[in-house]
């Protein structure tokens, strides 16, 4: 793995405990796997990955909160959800950056 993939495992590993410490299972579950094909040069694991961001039901779309069966407090709703947003949008930078430095080779 190149630096950027390091870190972008990196990443999904924090998004991953972070979605696991508020009970979703869809989303950790579907990082995780991208996460495993990542450590073993699958490439399509950054495909997968990517794939996650787009369309209705998207990562996008997920919010934390208790309504939606997450296990958080009211004064965790804001900082979690922040932080969420945080480690997602540099998530999607680096995949895209990845797969497209993987095209030009």
């Amino acid at each position: 793995m190149g630096p950027k993939t390091t870190e972008l495992v990196s990443l999904l590993d924090s998004a991953t405990a972070l979605l696991r410490s508020c009970g979703e299972v869809h989303w950790a579950s579907w990082l995780e796997k991208d996460v495993a094909r990542m450590r073993a040069s699958d490439f399509g694991g950054i495909e997968h990955l990517l794939a996650a961001f787009g369309g209705m039901g998207s990562i996008n779309d997920l919010v934390l909160h208790p309504t939606n069966g997450h296990r958080l407090t009211e004064s965790e709703i804001a900082p979690i959800n922040e932080r969420l947003r945080t480690l997602l949008s540099r998530t999607w930078e680096l995949a895209k950056q990845v797969r497209n430095e993987a095209v030009l080779q």
